[in-house]
């Protein structure tokens, strides 16, 4: 794809506060699920799935995730890796696609993936995390932000980390309120991020628990924004504020995870695109008055056909209602 957006237009410090970000999540926030949540939420930015500098610059397979329809800017693509001269390589392949900027991810704890030195495993290696977005200022012209976590046992060098982060060149942080010891166990802490704020220059964003817009706005405080993960699989509707937009009929949920699974469809072969698609299911049923029923039924479709008559079964069933809050 040709470059379709000017990459200079953006900085993460001219841009209109709260930030809203549809967080990066491997398997799920794919070109097709960012049209989804596009096309409901005007302003919120999108972030790629999670993905390897190392199989970027090597595997043609995979720089098909750098593909994208314009609809989606402001776009950004999540990287991890180790090695500043690949994410050097990787950046400037992801400028001359348009792509609005670079996002590395400091903060997965995977233990394959800290493993092999990247994801949490940065939050130890101070110069190399400060290495890898210089490599990636002195290749590109692309804005960088770090998504990163309090820290690996405690939060108490997140302060340091992030301050050296911001003199490497990051444009902005996002902090998801666990340590890597945590993973995603527990309830997610933003007291350190509150504080790490007062310290930072750049844009800081929160992450971690945020259940829909209105739930990260009561936690926003001195923040410039924040991140909507897990609570955002299948559930499009979580970047409205529910005070300007009503909640979503079933008949309406069900007419968009169609759309949305055709979308999904066109990138898939069928069978894997009925498979995957799974995933998205539980949030799209939810709430409907034989949710678990027809969950049970559509993870048992084996065919595109089967998958479609099911779904259009839930629609004309189910009470054209909105769902509770």
């Amino acid at each position: 794809m040709k470059k379709t957006f000017p990459n200079h237009a953006m900085r993460w410090s001219e841009v209109k506060r709260p930030i809203v970000c549809l967080a990066p999540m491997d398997g799920v926030t794919n070109s097709a699920y960012r049209q989804i949540v596009r096309s409901l939420n005007r302003d919120v930015f999108l972030f790629s799935e999670f993905t390897s500098v190392d199989g970027l610059v090597q595997n043609e397979f995979l720089r098909s995730r750098m593909d994208y329809n314009p609809c989606e800017h402001p776009f950004f693509m999540q990287l991890f890796g180790n090695s500043p001269e690949k994410f050097a390589e990787a950046s400037r392949m992801v400028e001359d696609r348009g792509i609005w900027g670079v996002d590395i991810n400091m903060g997965c704890p995977s233990k394959k993936i800290v493993h092999s030195q990247h994801g949490s495993a940065l939050m130890k290696d101070t110069d190399t995390a400060c290495r890898i977005i210089e490599s990636i200022r002195n290749a590109c012209k692309l804005e960088v932000s770090v998504k990163t976590r309090l820290g690996w046992t405690d939060h108490k060098n997140l302060i340091n980390f992030a301050k050296s982060l911001e003199s490497a060149g990051a444009s902005m942080l996002t902090i998801h309120g666990r340590t890597y010891n945590q993973a995603f166990k527990g309830q997610a802490y933003w007291e350190p991020i509150y504080e790490l704020k007062k310290h930072l220059s750049i844009p800081l964003i929160g992450n971690g628990d945020v259940r829909d817009y209105n739930d990260g706005m009561k936690r926003l405080g001195n923040l410039d924004g924040f991140m909507i993960g897990r609570a955002a699989i299948g559930n499009p509707w979580c970047f409205q504020d529910r005070r300007k937009y009503p909640l979503p009929t079933h008949f309406q949920r069900i007419e968009v995870a169609l759309e949305h699974f055709y979308l999904f469809r066109s990138f898939k072969k069928e069978i894997v695109a009925v498979k995957e698609f799974r995933k998205y299911l539980g949030s799209y049923v939810n709430g409907f008055r034989n949710a678990k029923e027809w969950r049970n039924r559509l993870m048992q479709c084996q065919d595109e056909n089967s998958f479609v008559r099911c779904m259009k079964e839930i629609q004309l069933l189910e009470p054209p209602l909105a769902l509770a809050g």
